[in-house]
């Protein structure tokens, strides 16, 4: 098949006529590590679309001790809405000859590791998004944590943005003291920089494990929600 002629611009806009909040394109050579895909695989997809959408504020402001019944519900809607757009843009990418591979919102493939195939934060970092919080969440320019992620890989010769390689959190403690399970370390994060120098994701995980059972989902938001970025200025 011939591929066509698509530009990041149509790639942005047809993800902003369908309330994505933020979108943006990464260059995948800039990584050292495959995640969970083989070189050989990555070298295959050497743009990787970042997706986002928000997170209502009223549902994010409401949460103070721990996740609500009504968190559940939106970060499953969240997830099912980013996976509709991840596979409406992998659809016109293969439409115009192009390969690409969609990473749903949710998936992981080492629970071990408690990692992803390729996870979001890393394409969203790429294109310029937004940095690595000591939360380890991911805090973008527009929106802080109050927003979700989803990927799509692809051969399409995009023009890309300019990646994020330092923290904006600076001195900020607010999530370090906010976090119920002692899980972040209070360190800024730098490109490159292992997950488990800033953060404990198994202390987080035996939080969330709990909260499961009252929820129904392994989330909790605090984090998100007493984040200054992305807060409302009264």
């Amino acid at each position: 098949m011939i591929s066509e002629l698509i530009t990041s611009e149509e790639i942005h806009n047809c993800l902003k006529t369908r309330d994505a909040a933020l979108s943006g394109i990464a260059d995948t050579s800039l990584l050292k590590k495959t995640f969970g895909l083989t070189k050989k695989e990555l070298k295959k997809y050497p743009r990787a679309i970042s997706i986002g959408v928000k997170l209502p504020d009223e549902i994010i402001d409401r949460i103070k001790e721990g996740p609500t019944l009504e968190y559940a519900r939106l970060y499953r809607d969240a997830n099912a809405k980013l996976d509709y757009l991840a596979e409406f843009l992998s659809e016109r990418l293969k439409e115009k000859g192009f390969l690409a591979l969609r990473i749903p919102a949710s998936l992981r493939y080492d629970e071990k590791e408690l990692a992803a195939i390729f996870p979001h934060k890393t394409a969203a970092i790429l294109s310029g998004l937004g940095w690595i919080g000591k939360s380890a969440l991911l805090i973008s320019h527009e929106l802080g944590p109050r927003v979700r992620f989803s990927t799509v890989l692809t051969n399409a010769p995009l023009d890309t943005d300019e990646p994020q390689m330092t923290s904006e959190c600076n001195s900020c403690m607010i999530c370090v003291k906010a976090c119920p399970a002692q899980a972040i370390k209070g360190i800024n994060w730098t490109f490159g920089d292992k997950r488990e120098k800033i953060f404990d994701a198994y202390k987080c995980k035996a939080y969330l494990d709990i909260q499961k059972k009252r929820v129904g989902e392994t989330i909790c938001g605090i984090c998100v929600s007493v984040c200054p970025y992305g807060k409302k200025k009264n």
